[in-house]
């Protein structure tokens, strides 16, 4: 099964974990420095190590996927199901993403830096994802050199990201606190005390769904371990506020939540047009209603392939063309009803 339709841990709040560390060869400039020649031949190096670890260790085929041989619809899908970051799409010569067998675990090549691996589970755990990210990192490192210091540790292309060059991450629903007004105070609290909260694209992004990543920004000066504690420790003490103001806003008018979410369903059911904006909307608050115990609520792997499938690029991808605006809606609508009413 693919991770992100499993069950996790808390997830009924933490959607999915994430686990990411940056690495540099040593005896290569950083990605920004070199040219499109010099990129391809990181790529091809990188590339060839992961072939030999992965026919080692699984015998089985991994996945390698060369972007600029890939077409706009086929790579804003990637980045709309947050397989690659949107920044590799701005100029995708000499970048790559290799993915380790069952697709939890990858690495994208020449993104900002020359590596990226990063491992993704579902629900809150982070000792997992760390674990296997971490197996990667080390086998890819007998193979070749990384570029450390004994002072700094791992040199990273951004300074934010030397040291143990890792970030930890945990995608949360978080409707009833956004619903409180109370994120933009938690956001400017935990960038305080060195964490970001911020939309579920990263960087300058929207709450879409009412989803919501937080991660750590020091990577410097402290250690994997207290990387991972803090965040589980956040994520766990976010999570409980969550479920907090869950109930309050059930109590405080139950008939009505249960209307507004019924509603949102009914729409969902039978909408013939609709937008990536309207349907994430309607998505979260079913999503609520699943998380709250109402009854006859899409089940979680139902809710979590349409957050995955409807956007732009997953919709002309699955469709085999290209799609206008207006046609995109009308394929949305219609992958969202089938979805529905096959769970229902």
């Amino acid at each position: 099964m693919t991770w992100y339709l499993e069950e996790g841990p808390d997830s009924d709040v933490v959607i999915s974990t994430r686990v990411r560390l940056a690495r540099n060869l040593s005896d290569t400039s950083f990605p920004w420095r070199l040219s499109p020649a010099e990129l391809e031949s990181v790529r091809d190096r990188v590339t060839k190590a992961f072939r030999d670890i992965v026919r080692e260790t699984d015998g089985k085929k991994p996945v390698v996927v060369e972007l600029d041989t890939l077409g706009d619809i086929e790579s804003r899908a990637l980045a709309e199901k947050r397989i690659i970051s949107r920044a590799m799409l701005k100029e995708t010569r000499g970048k790559s993403l290799l993915l380790y067998p069952g697709e939890s675990a990858g690495i994208l090549v020449n993104e900002e830096d020359h590596l990226r691996l990063y491992a993704v589970g579902a629900g809150l755990c982070l000792r997992e994802t760390a674990d296997c990210v971490t197996r990667c990192a080390a086998d890819i490192e007998t193979r070749l050199p990384f570029a450390k210091s004994e002072r700094l540790g791992y040199l990273t292309a951004c300074p934010t990201n030397t040291g143990t060059g890792m970030r930890a991450s945990a995608m949360l629903h978080l409707p009833a606190l956004i619903r409180a007004g109370v994120i933009k105070r938690l956001t400017d609290k935990l960038t305080k005390a060195g964490y970001v909260l911020r939309g579920a694209e990263g960087e300058g992004s929207e709450a879409y769904g009412d989803m919501i990543q937080l991660s750590n920004q020091v990577t410097l000066g402290v250690t994997e371990e207290q990387i991972l504690a803090d965040i589980e420790r956040l994520v766990r003490d976010v999570a409980e506020e969550e479920r907090k103001a869950r109930r309050a806003l059930y109590e405080s008018d139950a008939l009505a939540l249960e209307d507004e979410i019924g509603r949102a369903k009914g729409k969902l059911l039978f909408s013939r047009l609709m937008t990536t904006e309207e349907a994430m909307r309607l998505l979260s608050l079913v999503r609520l209603g699943r998380e709250l115990e109402l009854p006859k609520m899409p089940s979680y792997a139902t809710l979590q392939e349409l957050f995955i499938g409807i956007g732009e690029g997953v919709l002309q991808q699955a469709a085999g063309r290209p799609l206008d605006p207006r046609s995109r809606d009308e394929e949305r609508a219609s992958r969202i009803r089938e979805a529905l009413q096959a769970s229902a």
